[in-house]
């Protein structure tokens, strides 16, 4: 569902995204694999005006249900899933034999050129939108750091001209330093420290994502009209919160396949937009567990894709996330088949380092999301550190006052960059995500 701009006061959605992965040392004899076959063509170099990430979301979805017990009522979530995807694809293109095929088929990548093309495609968009426009701020950017007496493969400063950088971990305090100062100036700030120098003890490898994205309302909610109202987690668990309100036209539908409506915000530009899934508050029935367990990227894309412009009243919930996930998300990858990688004796990462025998050993996930009259405010950073609904006849009032999921979605490369449930206003306070 497409708007026409109209002039707002700003009202601003932040979000921002790091993934870090480290790699340890261990004395595995490795095969010796040649440097991405293909990745010198010419079309490379050139990226093309567009790229479709939709694939993307299958992956995200999966982790998601994997990390999160979306069936619980005490807690919410927060993460990113293409930061963990781009972390995930830096290790993907160093890798080779069992390893390499494992994140492949997580990751469905088909093959290494294909993977690339898409990775360098969507780094190249991203970075030309944001010199392009000044609607919204969209800052991405990745990191390899390889300690100074790791053997790297001479082709890959050619594939990867600006990701791979130097450091010396038998520095710790420095490299510390060195890491979360990429990752703060990404986030501007608001993931300050992603990694402490005991998670680098012992790394030979440190794989890092972070991206940042600001944006503005194209609809303002007038802070006016926000006012206390019932949120229930469940019939017998409620609390009040700051309830924001507005009349409008919006993108709004309803999914039968998924069990839920929809309802689009955009932001100024209307690149970028806020979905959030609604799925019904019954008593004895967990709307909330019934529509994420049917949810799939093609559903996801399908509902987005249905929905359709009306008038609507508004009532969405203020909120604070913030999440700090470690071993769980190395835990959730070898669940979804990523074994190999976090496994010293059989990681093959030959692509990165013919003489190194490299492995996952560590993971760390940050995030965060501020949702507000002004708009989003978001940031996540990981690491992984190595050692049926009828369809309403004219719906009149969209009112998010149970669980519902959200998600940050870039409409041009239908790719989800953050996602999220929000399941307890008393978690949010005061729980583990309360900021």
């Amino acid at each position: 569902m497409r708007y026409n701009s109209k002039t707002t006061v700003p009202n601003c959605t932040k979000m921002l995204m790091g993934m870090l992965l480290t790699f340890t040392l261990t004395p595995a004899t490795l095969a010796d694999p040649e440097c991405i076959p293909g990745s010198n063509e010419t079309d490379l170099k050139i990226p093309i005006s567009s790229s479709n990430l939709s694939y993307i979301t299958d992956f995200g979805l999966d982790l998601f249900r994997e990390l999160f017990p979306y069936n619980a009522t005490d807690r919410n979530f927060f993460f990113s899933p293409y930061s963990v995807w781009s972390a995930l694809s830096l290790a993907y293109f160093g890798s080779a034999g069992e390893t390499e095929d494992q994140i492949a088929m997580v990751l469905r990548e088909e093959d290494k050129v294909s993977a690339l093309k898409s990775w360098k495609t969507v780094e190249f968009l991203y970075k030309m939108r944001q010199e392009n426009q000044t609607n919204y701020t969209l800052r991405v950017a990745n990191r390899a750091y390889f300690d100074l007496d790791v053997s790297l493969r001479a082709c890959l400063t050619e594939i990867f001209p600006s990701e791979l950088q130097r450091i010396d971990f038998r520095q710790p305090d420095a490299a510390a330093v060195e890491i979360n100062d990429f990752v703060s100036n990404t986030t501007k700030g608001r993931i300050p420290e992603l990694v402490t120098p005991g998670h680098l003890q012992g790394a030979r490898m440190v794989l890092v994502n972070a991206a940042f994205f600001k944006g503005v309302w194209l609809y303002q909610f007038k802070e006016s009209a926000t006012k206390k109202e019932l949120f229930y987690s469940t019939l017998e668990d409620y609390t009040f919160v700051d309830m924001m309100h507005q009349k409008g036209n919006f993108g709004y539908g309803v999914s039968e396949e998924l069990g839920a409506s929809i309802l689009e915000l955009p932001y100024t530009g209307e690149a970028i937009s806020m979905y959030i899934l609604l799925p019904p508050f019954l008593s004895g029935r967990d709307g909330f567990s019934s529509m994420v367990a049917r949810l799939t990227g093609p559903a996801l894309h399908r509902a987005i894709d249905s929905t359709w412009r009306t008038q609507l009243e508004v009532k969405i919930p203020k909120f604070k996330l913030e999440e700090m996930i470690e071993e769980e998300l190395m835990e959730a990858l070898s669940r979804m088949g990523v074994t190999d990688l976090f496994d010293p004796t059989r990681a093959n990462m030959t692509t990165f380092s013919e003489r190194e025998g490299l492995s996952v050993g560590r993971s760390v996930h940050r995030a965060f999301v501020e949702v507000s009259e002004e708009g989003t405010e978001a940031a996540a950073a990981t690491a992984l550190i190595s050692w049926r609904i009828a369809r309403p006849v004219s719906p009149t009032t969209f009112e998010a006052n149970h669980p519902f999921l959200f998600l940050i979605y870039d409409n041009l490369t239908h790719n989800v960059l953050f996602l999220g449930a929000y399941k307890n206003p008393k978690a949010a306070q005061g729980g583990r995500e309360s900021v």
